[in-house]
């Protein structure tokens, strides 16, 4: 599970190299709960370059990978990931029950988090439209929680309602996106997602204070 104390996850969905990236980090970690990376850091610096990131930053590490493969290669990816030092994974839930079964255990087994995207923050109508098997799916696999959008707030308290308080609910899209900052954290999330807003910011120290600022007096 993500430690929580600010409530702010950063994207980092940059194409710069590990020193530039380390550097930014470094200049808002005490301010963020966890890092989130995907494909831009994997095909820019490649799996020993995000493993040099993590060491330097020291920060909890989420792989946006929405990892849906058939399960042999999803338990790959997972072994890998964590060979990387990475500490939690994100898994579409319409890859299915069999997909998803082995690499969830795989994954608990070698202590890496799996959240489940359940809603995307644009579009994803058949995400939607399945969502209470989805969620259901991921509470029966035993997922540490579930990805849902800023940009839909019915959806965050659809699926806090159905799960409690023993998940964790991540909403990606505030900001850029059109998420207003704390509206997710109002209607059940623990974290917000936040990238462009910050990482394009003149000053992304007080603009990670803005968005932490927002957060802690939620509303929409």
């Amino acid at each position: 599970m993500i430690p929580r104390e600010t409530g702010l996850i950063l994207a980092l969905d940059v194409d710069w190299d590990v020193d530039k990236s380390a550097a930014f980090l470094g200049s808002i970690n005490d301010l963020i709960d966890a890092v989130k990376i995907g494909w831009f850091q994997l095909l820019n610096i490649g799996p020993w370059g995000i493993r040099e990131l993590v060491n330097k930053v020291g920060k909890y590490f989420l792989a946006d990978l929405k990892l849906g493969d058939v399960s042999h290669i999803n338990e790959y990816v997972i072994r890998r990931i964590h060979d990387l030092g990475i500490n939690g994974i994100i898994m579409h839930s319409v890859a299915g029950k069999d997909n998803l079964t082995g690499p969830v255990r795989v994954a608990r087994e070698l202590g890496v988090d799996v959240y489940l995207l359940v809603s995307m923050s644009s579009g994803g109508e058949l995400y939607d439209t399945y969502l209470e098997y989805n969620v259901e799916l991921g509470v029966e696999l035993g997922v540490s929680g579930f990805v849902v959008p800023a940009t839909k707030p019915n959806v965050i308290r659809r699926v806090r309602s159905m799960v409690g308080g023993g998940y964790q609910l991540l909403s990606p899209g505030v900001g850029a996106q059109g998420g207003k900052p704390g509206c997710a954290i109002a209607n059940g999330a623990d974290f917000e997602i936040v990238g462009r807003a910050i990482l394009t910011s003149p000053d992304p120290r007080r603009t990670t204070l803005d968005f932490i600022d927002l957060i802690r007096k939620p509303s929409c």
